[in-house]
């Protein structure tokens, strides 16, 4: 297991004030999606945070791999606004306010989406992972995590903390859209990845899963 740099992560988000700070720390201390991107970092070229909000994946991956460049997007203006705050005159960093759906991707040897597609329907869903599979340089990585469909109570609580979340508007969507493992694995092997599942819920009470994804070194043939 990495040893992450919590405390000096999320001392950046002290100049959102007191909540910002303890939410940040609360998150990088408690989401095992964070110790699962961070061990598999390339060694050089662009990551890009899918569904970046606060940036604490951004800040977490600039405070381990300094050299690496990195690109957030989110479509919530809000969030996005504390991440320039946090991460301000950071280089090699770029920030985008904008849809997953809409927006222009650069290409990356990494492509991380968390806890993101849930938020719109399933054929959304599959337009999206096609379009961040598309941007992957050979031989790159995606790694989604989202929630199952198929996972019990593990998903009923789940499902419940993130309907209130959307009806709130702490979290932005279309609505609830989970789907069985299967189904979301079958998505993102017909994007030409190969993948491999495994939960990602330790310390919570939620149905998560972590689908790691790679691209080809070379495409085949047609």
């Amino acid at each position: 297991m990495v040893a992450l740099p919590i405390e000096q992560v999320a001392d950046r988000y002290r100049v959102g004030g007191r909540t910002a700070h303890g939410f940040a720390r609360g998150k990088l201390s408690r989401d095992p999606a964070y110790a699962a991107v961070i061990e598999r970092l390339p060694e050089s070229g662009v990551v890009l945070d899918v569904g970046c909000g606060e940036g604490y994946l951004l800040a977490l991956i600039r405070a381990v791999a300094p050299a690496l460049e990195l690109v957030g997007i989110d479509h919530d203006e809000r969030r996005v606004e504390l991440a320039r705050v946090a991460l301000q005159g950071e280089p090699r960093l770029e920030l985008r306010v904008g849809d997953l759906r809409e927006l222009a991707l650069p290409t990356a040897a990494l492509i991380t989406c968390l806890d993101v597609l849930h938020y719109m329907p399933p054929d959304q869903q599959d337009d999206a992972i096609a379009r961040m599979a598309a941007q992957l340089a050979p031989g790159g990585l995606l790694i989604v995590r989202d929630g199952q469909a198929d996972g019990g109570l593990r998903t009923a609580v789940l499902r419940a903390f993130e309907t209130v979340a959307v009806a709130i508007g702490r979290h932005r969507g279309d609505g609830v859209f989970f789907r069985p493992a299967e189904q979301l694995r079958g998505a993102i092997e017909a994007s030409g990845l190969s993948v491999s599942v495994a939960p990602c819920h330790d310390g919570t009470p939620f149905a998560n899963l972590i689908f790691v994804a790679q691209k080809p070194l070379e495409t085949p043939a047609p």
